[in-house]
Formats: C-alpha cells, sequence, structure tokens
C-alpha cells in the first residue's frame, strides 16, 4: 500500500531540519516525490534513496537528474541492515513502509543507528482502517474497506491497516526520542486525483486477491461497490477522506 500522499513531500521538508550540504535518506523512495522536494529546498544536499522496485529508482533517477548536489538511488531490502554507516546521515524519512516489514521496530533501530546525534527522522503512514467513502451502501462499504486495509498483496510480508495510528507509539518505544506528531487529511467531493487514485488502488487490491481465490469479498461485490461509487460522484453524494500519521523524531 505503499504512496507518499500529495501534502507529504512538504511537511517531511518542513519538519526535518537539514544542515547546509547534508545528507537526507528516504528509505521506500519509489518515483522521488519526497526526495524532490529535499532538492528545492536544499539544492546542495546529498540525497539517498532506497526502493526495492528498479521502476520506481528509474523514475527518481530521470526527476533527480538536474540536483546539483550528489544523489546516490539504489535497490535495497528494507528488511534488512541499511547499507549505511553508523552516524552518517543527518535526515531519515519514510512513508508507508513499516506495515510491509515483518517486524518495524527493527528498522527504527537502524534509523537510530545510521542518523548522527542531533540527527532528524520524520515518518509517515497512512491509517487505511480509517478510510471514509461516502456513496456505496453502508454495509457494502465496510466490507470493501475493512477488507483493504487487511490486504496483503503478495509482494508484501505483512500487512496492517492500523499501522498510522499505531506509528506514533512505535516511535516512542524505539531508540528515538519523538517529538512530534501531526495527522494530514485528504478529502474530495470529486472522484478526481488523490480520491480516484485510492479508489483506484482499493478496487484493483481486492480484485487481484479475488482473483487469487482469498481474501474477504469476490470480484462482484467489488464491482458493486465500485460501480456505486461511480455513481454517487456522477450524482454529487461523492465524498472520500483519508488520513495519515506524521510523526517526527530525533537522535539524541
Amino acid at each position: 500500500m505503499s504512496e507518499t500522499d500529495d501534502m507529504l513531500p512538504d511537511r517531511f521538508v518542513n519538519l526535518a531540519e537539514v544542515p547546509e550540504q547534508g545528507s537526507v535518506v528516504d528509505l521506500d523512495c519509489g518515483a522521488g516525490p519526497a526526495l524532490a522536494a529535499f532538492a528545492r529546498r536544499y539544492p546542495q544536499a546529498q540525497l539517498i534513496g532506497y526502493d526495492r522496485a528498479g521502476e520506481s529508482l528509474a523514475k527518481a533517477r530521470a526527476r533527480l537528474k538536474h540536483h546539483a548536489g550528489p544523489v546516490k538511488l539504489a535497490a535495497a531490502d528494507l528488511r534488512e541492515q541499511l547499507p549505511l554507516e553508523d552516524a552518517s546521515v543527518d535526515v531519515v524519512i519514510s512513508s508507508n513502509l513499516l506495515e510491509c516489514l515483518p517486524e518495524p521496530s527493527l528498522l527504527l533501530d537502524e534509523v537510530w543507528r545510521v542518523l548522527r546525534p542531533g540527527g532528524g527522522a520524520v515518518f509517515s503512514h497512512s491509517d487505511f482502517d480509517s478510510l471514509i467513502v461516502s456513496g456505496p451502501p453502508a454495509g457494502l462499504d465496510r466490507k470493501i474497506l475493512h477488507a483493504f486495509a487487511d490486504d496483503a498483496p503478495p509482494w508484501m510480508d505483512s500487512s496492517d491497516g492500523r499501522m498510522g495510528r499505531k506509528l506514533p507509539g512505535l516511535v516512542a518505544a524505539s531508540q528515538l526520542t519523538r517529538s512530534h506528531v501531526e495527522t494530514l487529511v485528504t478529502q474530495s467531493t470529486d472522484l478526481a486525483g488523490h480520491a480516484a487514485r485510492r479508489v483506484g488502488d482499493i478496487r484493483g487490491a481486492l480484485r487481484a486477491t479475488a482473483l487469487r481465490d482469498c481474501g474477504q469479498v469476490d470480484t462482484v461485490e467489488v464491482e458493486e461497490w465500485y460501480a456505486a461509487v461511480r455513481q454517487a460522484a456522477a450524482e454529487g453524494r461523492f465524498f472520500f477522506a483519508g488520513t495519515a500519521v506524521v510523526t517526527a523524531a530525533r537522535r539524541i
């Protein structure tokens, strides 16, 4: 369920404190929107991104090709030790990664290890179990949205649709010192932009799971839900809201 929400790159930049020519590491960087936001604010910063998907890394390279500072983008298995030296970076950011890991606390330990003393981290995670969609019948809507929150595609080692609300507590329990917590709510009355992408994600993920003969809903229910969403949008009854929890921390 990996996605960097539209508002998050700027929040990462505003919450992180990057020294002049400092280093920023994005874990599960995707196509690089967050690193691009840092590039705009800190044109000399060293930008490092790790992701498991080569296609995403190629997009990130294209996006950052004009950055004046050093850029390193590489494939990495983020379930394992990070390919970085102890106390070697200034800022670590990550979005929607922790639910994909079998032991999220190990990644937080690794973030503490690679940060310089005084360095900062900013994590975000969508709370998939609190998605709001208005339009479909209530019973079907609850069934679909709860199935999506629990869905685990084959590429994910684990799935936790409530990771957003757990994030502040996980950070507080780690070696990092939690410094800030906030929520970002994306909302729309139109089936467009982020709302349309998320609705498409729900439909695609649950169809794929149903076609593997597993999951909590079948393709008929998925398509019934999707048709009801589109009908509501056509009649002006559609509403969408999604919440991301953002947590900042430091290595003291």
